[in-house]
Parts: structure tokens; C-alpha cells; sequence
């Protein structure tokens, strides 16, 4: 009796598509180099420029991921510097998720072991981090990708000085792009440009249409432009650039008088305000205020402005001891933080809920290993709040 051949089953498109959407974003990113009929189904239907879309219908996390930055041989009061070891930082990454059963589970990863000195340009561009060390002249600039936890070392710029560095992405070519400023110094001020997956490798030279400028403060890139604060040469005057990614191009922004950038006004933050740029002022923060002026630029190419003053939004909060982290999407709850943490303090965060002028308190899940073990720790607090899952090969 001839035996039967074996039948072939064949799982409809939409069927496979629903089962791969289920899967951790890891899982995919490993299962594209299965064949090419897998990485092309993942790539079409789940995959867009290699950020990973989930369906309307899954809920987004409640809390923000954060990044915690542990400051390992800091100077004590009383005590000489000399004495004191050089200063190091460890970068992890935490968050809560939601897994298949809808159970929640903590995922901890560490970055950076032990980077000498202190971690600055830190910033969070459509699921890459970028970052730099700053014990290091001429260090380079590094770029993450938690999702993969692949990193690169761009190649180093060989500019003179202190160099400062804002990362930012072209929506319209998919295209990841560093700028690199140097510091002001007597022989004028350099700028140059590194494009992500570019075949040359290189930095390459830009003109600055607006003259010599310091960049200081946290940057935030909204639809293809970097919006960061700047000083001007001789440390007079304090204001907004923007740099268009796409066109590589600087460009002064114009703000209303009684907005305060500068450091000696107010302690104002820059941020994405429900896809526009917002700039979050304590309403005479010197004063001990407890309101909040929320400046949000309405039109980017009028450049007009708005205000909205939030009445009581630091009520019982150590308002010397405090920033704000940002602004969550979706959601619109403003994060604040304390500057630091030591290991006396739970790493708790506050959220501020505009539409029902409310304030909630959440305690960030962590691992033991971050909480201080010496009066010479302590924990800086960094906040995702635009988190997407990104698989591009770095």
C-alpha cells in the first residue's frame, strides 16, 4: 500500500501577520534573517523605516521607559578633590512591559559599564540614544539601540576643544544625522555633520548661517528639526536655534520677551508639547512658586506663540530640588523628576495631568544595584516619553 504524501499547510497572510505582531520586537529583529519571504512579510507589514507598528487597539505603557545615569566618585562637602578617584558614570535602561498574558515584567539593561567622567549630549531620537563622555578631549560621539543593543563609535571629529553634539533624524529620507559644534574660542567656531549609514564614514564640513553660538541645555527634535538653546559669543544673550535635518540649515528662532531662557531668568525646559515645541518656565521660580507658564510655539514657520499658565501644578514638591523630564505622547502628562537621587530616596516620579489639573506619583522599578552604596553615588534620572521600538542595523 503506497503511503500517503505528507500534506502542505499553508497559513493564510493575514493570519501569519497577526501572530508575528504578537511577538517582542527582539524576536522579530532575529526572525528577519530566517529567509527572505520573512524578513520581506516583517518588513511590509509590521516594519516602517525599522521602527516597529503595533495595532490601535494594544495600549501603550502607562509610564514612560527611563534611562538612569549612576555618578560613581563624587566630591564630598569638606573633602579635597585631589583626594577623590576620577569621576565615572554607569548607563542603564529600565522599563515595564506588558507581556503576552498582559502580565507585567521588569527589563533592565545595562549601556555602559563604567565610562570615565560624565555622560553629556544625551539624547533620545525615534528609538536611538546618542551620547558622548565628557572626561575625554575630542570624545566620540556613541549611538544606541536599546531594542538591538547594538552601539557604534562615530569616528572622532578631530576638532579642537569642547565639542558639543545634537543628534536628529530626517523623516523624509529616513535619515539619522549628528551635529558637532565646537566651543567658542578665538579662532572661530566649527561645525560638521555626520550622516548614519552613510558609505563614506565621515564627518563632513557645514556652514553656520548665524553666526558663532554655545549650545547649552536639553535639546528636542520635533518633525525633522533640532530646537536647542543657545549663548552667543561673549555670554550676553541667550537664544532659540533651530537646525533643519533635512536641509541642514540653522535658523534663529524668535521668542516672546517674557520668555525666559536664560538660566539667570527662570529655569526653563525645552520640550515636545503634543508635537509642537513647548518650553516649560516656573512662573518666578526664584520666587518659590508653585504655577507653571507653558510657552508652546503654535506655527514653526510664523513662529507664533502661546501661553498657558497651569495654577498649582508644584504644589507639595521640593520645587528647588526639581526638573521637568518632559511630556508623555500619547498621553500629555508633564514628568517631572528630582535632579538627583541618593540611595535615602525611592526613584519616584511625578506626573502632572493638564486636562484634570492633577498629580500622581509613581515609584520607577529598578534593579537594587542602582540604589547608592557609598555617600559618593548618586542617580540622575533621564525619561523617554516618545518610546518606539526601532530594529535598524547599526
Amino acid at each position: 500500500m503506497a503511503r500517503d504524501s505528507p500534506s502542505v499547510i499553508t497559513i493564510p497572510l493575514d493570519l501569519i501577520v497577526e501572530i508575528l505582531e504578537k511577538l517582542p520586537t527582539k524576536s522579530l529583529a532575529r526572525f528577519r534573517c530566517v529567509s527572505y519571504q520573512w524578513e520581506s512579510i516583517i518588513n511590509s507589514y509590521i516594519v516602517i523605516d525599522s521602527i516597529v507598528t503595533r495595532r490601535s487597539n494594544q495600549q501603550p505603557p502607562r509610564d514612560p521607559h527611563f534611562f538612569l545615569e549612576k555618578l560613581l566618585n563624587q566630591p564630598q562637602r569638606g573633602v579635597h578633590w585631589r583626594s577623590f578617584p576620577k569621576p565615572s558614570s554607569i548607563l542603564s535602561y529600565t522599563y515595564l512591559y506588558h507581556q503576552v498574558t498582559d502580565e507585567e515584567q521588569l527589563y533592565h539593561e545595562e549601556i555602559v559599564g563604567k565610562c570615565e567622567g560624565y555622560l553629556t549630549s544625551f539624547q533620545y531620537v525615534r528609538g536611538l540614544i546618542g551620547f558622548s563622555c565628557s572626561s575625554r578631549n575630542n570624545a566620540q560621539f556613541r549611538i544606541h539601540n536599546p531594542t538591538t543593543r547594538q552601539s557604534i563609535f562615530l569616528p572622532v571629529t578631530r576638532l579642537p576643544g569642547t565639542l558639543s553634539y545634537l543628534f536628529g533624524y530626517d523623516p523624509f529620507k529616513n535619515q539619522y544625522k549628528v551635529l558637532c559644534l565646537t566651543s567658542l574660542n578665538r579662532r572661530g567656531q566649527s561645525s560638521k555633520l555626520f550622516i548614519l549609514g552613510d558609505v563614506s564614514n565621515e564627518w563632513w564640513d557645514i556652514p553656520c548661517s548665524i553666526g558663532s553660538h554655545s549650545p547649552f541645555g536639553e535639546a528636542v527634535v520635533i518633525d525633522g528639526t533640532i530646537y536647542y538653546t543657545a549663548r552667543n559669543t561673549d555670554w550676553t544673550d541667550d537664544f532659540l536655534v533651530s537646525f533643519d535635518v533635512r536641509h541642514e540649515m540653522f535658523n534663529h528662532i524668535q521668542t516672546p520677551e517674557d520668555l525666559p531662557l536664560s538660566t539667570h531668568r527662570g529655569d526653563s525646559t525645552l520640550v515636545n508639547y503634543n508635537g509642537k515645541l513647548g518650553c516649560m518656565c516656573p512662573n518666578n521660580f526664584s520666587l518659590n512658586t508653585i504655577d507653571v507658564d507653558v510657552w508652546v510655539m503654535q506655527d514653526a514657520e510664523k513662529q507664533e506663540w502661546s501661553k498657558v499658565t497651569f495654577s498649582d501644578m508644584l504644589q507639595g514638591l521640593p520645587k528647588f530640588d526639581i526638573r521637568f523630564a518632559g511630556v508623555t505622547n500619547p498621553g500629555g502628562e508633564i514628568v517631572i523628576v528630582r535632579n538627583d537621587y541618593l540611595s535615602e530616596f525611592a526613584l519616584d516620579v511625578y506626573y502632572y495631568d493638564p486636562k484634570h489639573n492633577g498629580l500622581r506619583r509613581a515609584e520607577i522599578q529598578t534593579t537594587t544595584s542602582l540604589y547608592r552604596v557609598r555617600p559618593s553615588e548618586k542617580v540622575i534620572v533621564i525619561a523617554v516619553t516618545d518610546h518606539v521600538e526601532n530594529i535598524i542595523r547599526l
